[in-house]
């Protein structure tokens, strides 16, 4: 017998620029007739895309950099990130989102778009999905000048090599769970298309 859930209140708490912080209360009966009640608060915002742009023939990537707040208040310094943000309304589908924010954080038009997964970034408090995507690119044709950042945002483009990517994953000092598992993806698909 499977488990059965139940909302039982949701109130909006907080309001932000981005979303709504909810205080949710959701009971459980297991199928073994065991019930408990869960009440916390959930981040609501849109959905998102991340995406690692890679050259083939140049075999590198292209990565952010910017201030964030949570990171310095817990390490003093900054984390190289695959670029992502949020799905606007505006955009007419998850891949329109991906090359929209390529162009305003990377200045580059992305090739071909591969989605690899969708997950949930943070699934004990949020309810924003992210959509994953490696892209092709061509190193040497982007245009920071062209970005369109938003007034808050200061972001270094980093161009680095697949091999650096690979040193990282090896010593586990990614720190950008996006850049983790497209790293991880990009690498894997690397070496099935070597072996081949």
């Amino acid at each position: 017998m499977s488990d059965r859930h139940e909302l039982l209140a949701r109130e909006t708490i907080f309001i932000l620029d981005k979303g709504t912080i909810d205080q949710a209360t959701v009971r459980t009966v297991h199928g073994d007739g065991r019930e408990h009640v869960i009440s916390e608060p959930v981040w609501s915002d849109r959905d998102s895309i991340a995406v690692l742009p890679y050259d083939a023939e140049t075999r590198t990537v292209l990565l952010v950099r910017q201030m964030r707040t949570a990171i310095f208040l817990r390490d003093k310094g900054m984390i190289l990130e695959a670029c992502a943000g949020g799905i606007e309304a505006s955009d007419g589908s998850v891949e329109e989102a991906c090359r929209r924010e390529a162009a305003e954080e990377l200045g580059v038009t992305l090739g071909t778009l591969e989605q690899v997964a969708q997950v949930f970034i943070n699934p004990s408090q949020m309810v924003e999905k992210a959509n994953l995507f490696l892209a092709s690119y061509q190193s040497g044709q982007q245009h920071p000048e062209d970005r369109q950042q938003d007034e808050d945002e200061d972001i270094e483009v980093v161009e680095v090599s697949v091999d650096d990517l690979k040193n990282w994953l090896g010593q586990g000092t990614i720190r950008c769970p996006r850049l983790l598992m497209l790293s991880q993806f990009l690498l894997s698909r690397i070496s099935a298309t070597s072996e081949m």
